[in-house]
């Protein structure tokens, strides 16, 4: 690690596990940090970790790596060492754990003569988390530390990409290959295609497991030419595989592959092979196996809701502008208009909509944050609702607002609110889900305040999210004669 990097001691209830952990699977993002303790014993050995502290004590050669909570009050996140973060905070208070690891865990406790030793241990703390990328991919790829399987890897990978890594970039610094990559897609669109089929509920249990090991068969048979020739698809490195028959096709043999090996009919053993896979697939009615039909397709036309393919299909699409007229590359569109609103958010948003946001992203970000709490404010205060807000904030608190206005977060619930009475469903949530106050959530509030504290934003793709989130918010708010009701 970095030698400018500083390691201190640091108290082990302090720090917080991480959400983006790609030991965590898919919907890390929903994961509360008692969850990631269970799940990191319930399926990553974390009590073998809480064994071997119990009987040896924490080795100080070993620092927690962890990177400011700049979105949050300003705590640590540990993004590498969450095993043992999660052990040492177990053996400190056991109650965190249920069922019978509980009971391992109190006995280890026991063993422990002073729990202070405990208390506090070494952190290594990096800017950033981009900082530590390389680091924390050559220490569970191909060392001793246990490594992250598969669906993992390719996690943090695509993670990766979406967080702005070009190819090159996740070569030579964090040592990913052209072929890594593409395995990685392939990875995710198998798993995520597996899980979209429509399959019985005994069948869908086994694909939702976590570690599922059928996955790894199933990888199998796609990495081998011939199980690629019986179920027609082809390599593809922006989507991990491409169909060369028709969807229709593909699918009948890919949920018989994936219902076979969900009920142990075909496993690695069995499927070790080409010869084996020749064999399997010469096996079946010629009913189920795909045949040659005109078509193509790719995992995105097979996957339902969020995956990483859809949504890489979904950036390759040319998003609709109003008018016919192509994507704005300024914070906010020209077409957007200020006619409902005092004349400071009339000369804010004359300058948002001069500002290139990958020319001034950090004047471009700062900006729209002022410019969106102004709005919200300008608008609640014509319709009557602020003043009543301001009340019952007051009521609360027992205290006159500082400044005689709300925060941005204490107005994040009026404002979805709403959103939710007067704009469409979808809108409503696109909204809700900018305006949540929740770090797990991308492109949300937290982000916005934070464009204000972080180093490493704002970019481009944030601003940009924002805006796509928000803009039927901001129509409501300054387009629309309504809220000049009152």
């Amino acid at each position: 690690m970095p030698t400018e990097w500083p390691t201190s001691r640091k108290s082990v209830a302090s720090l917080r596990l991480d959400p983006k952990n790609p030991r965590l699977g898919r919907e890390t993002t929903a994961r509360a940090p008692r969850e990631i303790i269970q799940y990191l014993f319930d399926h990553d050995k974390a009590i073998e970790v809480a064994q071997s502290i119990a009987a040896r004590g924490y080795f100080a050669n070993e620092p927690l790596l962890a990177i400011p909570d700049k979105e949050g009050d300003g705590g640590l996140i540990v993004v590498e060492g969450n095993r043992r973060l999660a052990a040492l905070k177990a053996l400190r208070e056991p109650g965190l754990i249920e069922g019978s690891l509980r009971r391992q865990v109190e006995r280890l406790v026991r063993q422990i003569e002073d729990p202070e030793t405990i208390a506090k241990v070494p952190v290594t703390v990096a800017p950033t988390r981009r900082a530590t990328d390389r680091q924390i991919a050559g220490r569970h790829i191909g060392t001793p530390v246990l490594a992250w399987r598969a669906e993992n890897r390719a996690s943090f990978i695509l993670e990766k990409l979406a967080e702005g890594y070009s190819n090159n970039e996740l070569h030579d610094q964090l040592g990913f290959s052209t072929g890594d990559i593409t395995a990685a897609r392939q990875t995710r669109a198998i798993a995520d295609m597996a899980r979209s089929l429509d399959l019985p509920e005994e069948i869908k249990a086994k694909l939702d497991a976590p570690r599922a090991k059928l996955f790894t068969t199933l990888e199998r048979v796609f990495d081998s030419s011939v199980g690629r020739r019986y179920l027609m698809v082809e390599p593809d490195a922006d989507n991990g595989l491409r169909g060369t028959t028709s969807k229709a096709e593909f699918l009948r043999g890919f949920t018989k592959l994936v219902t076979d090996v969900a009920l142990g009919k075909a496993d690695s053993r069995s499927l070790n092979k080409g010869e084996d896979i020749e064999r399997y697939f010469e096996g079946w009615n010629s009913a189920d196996r795909p045949k040659k039909k005109t078509g193509s397709f790719v995992p995105a036309d097979v996957i339902e809701g969020k995956s990483v393919a859809s949504v890489q299909k979904k950036a390759e699409q040319p998003r609709p502008q109003p008018r016919g007229k192509q994507a704005s590359k300024t914070v906010i569109p020209a077409s957007f208009k200020v006619r409902y609103g005092n004349p400071r958010l009339v000369d804010i948003r004359r300058e948002l909509v001069a500002l290139k946001r990958k020319k001034f992203p950090n004047a471009g970000a700062v900006l729209l944050r002022v410019f969106f709490e102004l709005s919200v404010l300008d608008y609640l205060g014509r319709t009557g609702e602020l003043e009543k807000l301001i009340k019952d904030l007051e009521k609360k608190e027992k205290r006159k607002l500082p400044y005689g206005t709300p925060t941005l977060k204490q107005l994040s619930q009026t404002i979805a609110r709403i959103a939710k009475a007067k704009l469409p469903t979808q809108q409503a949530q696109r909204v809700e889900k900018a305006v949540r106050y929740d770090p797990s959530a991308p492109f949300s509030l937290s982000e916005l305040h934070a464009f204000v504290h972080q180093t490493d934003l704002p970019g481009d793709r944030e601003i940009e999210q924002f805006w796509n989130r928000t803009e039927p918010l901001f129509r409501l708010m300054l387009e629309e004669e309504e809220g000049s009701a009152k």
